[in-house]
């Protein structure tokens, strides 16, 4: 081997030894400390660190370092709260915002962590870059700015100051959650006023009037008035269809599939404030919902699906937000007439019914009335012979009672005549309404009501019991059986 290679060799092993010395003797550098966050005992310094009075408030205003920043002002002289800011476009609840300014204006007897916090320190509590500054103003025009940490506090709440001192608090876990609250903690997102009633019956009950438009079907339903129930000879359903068809409803589907589902809606994520194209969210040609009581009236539009989250995205008619509803029960969307009306197609009652006349299949039998309104009496004859008067209610009542009995898709035959059909004659001599039952099959009969098709058919075995079968015990000078 020569002489310069054995060099080279000793000098390669005399650096790798060096290396590995230096590896092993090189001090290990030392973790940076831990922030040690301050936890107060019981016995340390209590101070405030704000005590207003409340009356002394004008507003209090939230500023975050992202988001939406607003107010909540209170006006003196009509003793109500009111939220405002550049995107404010729903009211706020009064108890909310009355709790505000409550507990805002009273931050008082807290724990004071240090009197007077170096930078470092300031930063470690996480008041540097704060998580919210929240503004009291005065009624006076003077400001009080508090500074709230944006990292939680050893064991509860978050840490605070008044803007740029050094004496630094810690709030509980309450009043760190008052004074860190986004626009939507404090909107009112709930569609109907609910809380104006004592339970959700009552709510239901004050509904007078609901209009549902799922873009291809309109369901429109108004509440008697109780004058109307207690005049009405036949049927008591509460809510009554003025579209597709006038027509009873059932009352316990209005309510449990529709009015309860409506009443409990409270969309509470608000997804764009203002948004430029409401194709994004299926609310360019949206379901709509009118409901009203006798004090109010609102509009919600239903818009569809979020794929991820599964809610639907709705607007609340006035407000320009797009809100997702992860919550709401929307199956009312779903629902069809037949399933919603009762089985009841028409309702009148016979003190302005002047005369029935019954056209059937080979003959025609005309019901007449003479009322007396003294004692609300009437005199009943069914072909010019003279029937008894609870006959003559009765047989009125079997011609109400032809009923549904399921919903189809065929179209009036327009080659035939009604196989069978019912007018009713009013006692103001210029009006009347009718019921033609058109022959699908055998057993099945198309109903259309004042000439318009409800998509409804009536079986032969219903119009039997319902109706032929009452002439046949009249014809063989027997008595009706009540309805």
């Amino acid at each position: 081997m020569k002489r310069s290679t054995i060099i080279i060799c000793i000098i390669a092993l005399m650096l790798l030894s060096a290396g590995i010395a230096a590896l092993v003797l090189w001090p290990e550098p030392e973790p940076e400390p831990e922030p040690v966050i301050h936890a107060p005992a019981e016995t340390e310094i209590r101070a405030d660190l704000v005590n207003e009075a409340r009356e002394d408030i004008a507003g209090v205003y939230f500023t975050p370092p992202e988001g939406m920043s607003f107010a909540v002002r209170y006006d003196t002289h009509t003793q109500e709260y009111s939220l405002d800011g550049v995107d404010v476009v729903f009211p706020g609840r009064q108890f909310t915002m009355s709790n505000i300014f409550t507990n805002v204006s009273r931050l008082i007897n807290l724990l004071v962590v240090t009197e007077r916090a170096d930078d470092s320190q300031l930063d470690m509590f996480g008041l540097l870059t704060p998580a919210m500054i929240v503004r009291i103003e005065r009624v006076n025009g003077s400001t009080i700015d508090i500074d709230v940490g944006n990292m939680p506090a050893a064991g509860q709440g978050r840490y605070a100051r008044i803007h740029n001192s050094r004496e630094v608090f810690i709030l509980t876990d309450t009043q760190s959650q008052i004074l860190t609250l986004n626009v939507e903690d404090v909107y009112d997102l709930t569609f109907f006023p609910l809380f104006e009633f004592e339970d959700g019956h009552e709510a239901m009950l004050a509904v007078r009037h609901l209009l549902i438009d799922t873009g291809t079907t309109v369901f429109e339903l108004r509440q008697r008035t109780g004058e109307e129930l207690d005049d009405a000879d036949i049927g008591e359903s509460m809510f009554h269809f003025l579209q597709p068809a006038a027509a009873e409803a059932n009352d316990n589907l209005i309510q449990s599939a529709i009015l309860e589902n409506i009443l409990q809606l409270t969309p509470g994520i608000i997804e764009s404030v203002r948004p430029e194209d409401l194709s994004v969210y299926g609310l360019d040609e949206p379901a709509k919902v009118t409901i009203s009581t006798e004090d109010w009236s609102g509009t919600l539009l239903i818009g569809e699906r979020d794929a991820q989250q599964g809610g639907r995205y709705v607007m609340i008619e006035g407000h320009d937000a797009v809100l997702l509803d992860t919550d709401g029960d929307y199956s009312f969307l779903n629902l069809n007439f037949s399933q919603l009306r009762s089985g009841l197609i028409w309702i009148h009652n016979i003190v302005d019914v002047e005369s029935v006349i019954f056209k059937l299949e080979d003959s025609t039998r005309v019901l007449r009335f003479e009322h007396n309104p003294a004692d609300e009496s009437l005199l009943a004859w069914l072909d010019d012979e003279e029937i008894s008067d609870s006959n003559g209610r009765r047989l009125f009542v079997a011609a109400l009672m032809l009923s549904q009995s399921g919903e189809t898709n065929e179209p009036i035959p327009t080659d035939t005549p009604p196989l069978y059909s019912v007018t009713m004659n009013f006692t103001d001599g210029s009006s009347s309404d009718t019921l033609e039952l058109y022959q699908l099959s055998e057993s099945q009969f198309l109903i259309v009501h004042s000439g318009a098709s409800t998509a409804l058919f009536i079986t032969r075995m219903s119009i039997q019991q319902n109706l032929l079968s009452r002439f046949e015990i009249l014809d063989a000078g027997g008595d009706l059986p009540m309805a």
